[in-house]
């Protein structure tokens, strides 16, 4: 098995785990109760690009007439 790992040199990203706070029992009865097509509707939401807020354009002051 030596060298099994030679072909992905590069380090995995992996998500932290998952903690919740809530016993099995009701963890699976509400994975149960989700309905496939909400799920896609959100997967769908979540790749959206949200548009980037307005530029606003800044006006700056003009410089009183000082000593240069």
């Amino acid at each position: 098995m030596e060298g099994a790992d030679v072909m992905s040199d590069k380090k995995r990203k992996t998500e932290p785990p998952l903690f919740i706070d809530m016993d099995f029992d009701e963890a699976l009865s509400r994975f149960t109760r989700v309905k496939p097509e909400d799920v896609q509707e959100s997967v769908d939401r979540s790749k959206q690009k949200k548009k980037p807020p307005e530029a606003k354009t800044i006006r700056r002051r003009p410089k009183s007439g000082g000593s240069s």
